[in-house]
């Protein structure tokens, strides 16, 4: 299931999205990943983020580190720095006065996203699902 967004501005891109993409390309087939790239260049141009994250989670699949590294460097780099990490404090905070928590490389995306006012295009909605219209779902979670 894809989902459309009329959402304007940056992309996050998480790690989920850039490993069916990479697939895809490898595989030679259009799916999910492949049809939400074709929707963003309908649109307005949209810078497209990666944050170091994502970076770390694509390259975990990788015994080839520089093959990894030449698919994911087309993409804009998001460094870490100290308003990352206090924003992803805070974002935890809150979760956990609601009784819940992100997991720590979900928080960390979602600091990246509210930092850079980015929406996040990734497969898990619960995730990302505090970020309302600003989470862009390209295909169904699996394993639902």
């Amino acid at each position: 299931m894809l989902v459309r967004s009329s959402a304007v501005g940056p992309v996050l891109l998480d790690a989920s999205f850039l490993i069916d993409l990479e697939r895809e390309i490898e595989q030679g087939v259009a799916g999910p990943a492949i049809e939400w790239l074709r929707k963003m260049r309908a649109q307005d141009q949209r810078p497209l983020l990666v944050s170091c994250v994502s970076v770390a989670e694509f390259l975990e699949g990788y015994d080839d580190q520089e093959r990894g590294l030449s698919f994911i460097t087309r993409y804009i780099p998001q460094n870490i720095g100290f308003a990352h990490a206090t924003k992803c404090a805070e974002l935890q905070r809150r979760a956990k006065k609601r009784g819940q928590k992100f997991g720590e490389n979900d928080a960390w995306q979602l600091a990246f996203a509210e930092r850079a006012g980015a929406s996040v295009v990734a497969r898990d909605r619960n995730a990302f699902s505090h970020l309302g219209p600003r989470y862009e779902q390209f295909a169904a979670q699996q394993g639902l």
